[in-house]
């Protein structure tokens, strides 16, 4: 599905990503674990595009979607992303909020996008929040809705950026068991995130990411467990 081949990412002269190389594979669960700056957040910017590679190449489905001129459109589309802060318009109610792109790109006529909108929110269990905005929403909800948004565009691919760290406590769990029913449908999601339970229970391979290289990967019964390198264990030792 996914292809990176010595994948560099620079702001100056900070070298933020040093050659990384992935291959995720369709309906693949990739949770990316590491220290803050350690660059996970930059790597999956680059899958879709928000931030422009150095240098490297990433291929998507067997286009190479970091050479010149190619449509970033098409990229966002096949890859859905949800961010750490929701990114809702606040002016816009939840159905807005979601049937917006579908409509403004032509995938869906408005009535079309309503229809699944609906049918979405009632799957995250949100169906009485169609007509709300965003400021009457939970933090959990919101982040409810994000995914919703996403998913309206029928992507080949989730990203999750940190999805529950701005989010109460008592509220991760509604956002996790979302994203944990994904999994089982078979989503392919990239998923950076500091929840050990999510990757231990959802995850097919966790990388581990320590100062712009993946420092190691594997199951997650071998990298959250029995982890080889002494980074890892240092790392997770502090978080577990």
């Amino acid at each position: 599905m996914i292809q990176v081949r010595a994948l560099t990412k620079s702001f100056d002269k900070l070298e933020v990503l040093r050659g990384i190389n992935q291959d995720i594979q369709e309906k693949e669960k990739v949770v990316v674990i590491g220290p803050s700056g350690s660059g996970k957040s930059t790597f999956l910017r680059c899958l879709n595009l928000l931030e422009l590679p150095t240098s490297g190449t990433i291929t998507l489905e067997g286009d190479e979607i970091t050479r010149p001129g190619f449509d970033v459109n098409m990229v966002r589309r096949k890859m859905g992303m949800v961010f750490q802060q929701f990114n809702l318009f606040p002016h816009y109610t939840v159905i807005k909020n979601i049937t917006l792109a579908p409509v403004r790109l032509g995938l869906a006529t408005r009535d079309q996008a309503t229809s699944e909108a609906l049918a979405l929110l009632e799957r995250v269990g949100l169906s009485d929040k169609a007509n709300a905005y965003p400021n009457q929403l939970s933090g959990g909800q919101k982040q409810r809705v994000a995914i919703v948004r996403a998913l309206a565009m029928h992507p080949k691919v989730m990203l999750f950026d940190e999805p529950t760290s701005a989010l109460d406590p008592e509220m991760v769990g509604e956002v996790l068991s979302v994203m944990k029913q994904l999994a089982l449908e078979g989503m392919t999601m990239v998923v950076v995130t500091h929840e050990i339970g999510f990757a231990r229970e959802a995850a097919d391979r966790v990388l581990f990411m320590d100062e712009g290289i993946i420092v190691e990967e594997g199951p997650p019964g071998e990298v959250l467990s029995n982890p080889r390198n002494a980074r890892t264990r240092d790392f997770l030792r502090k978080v577990l």
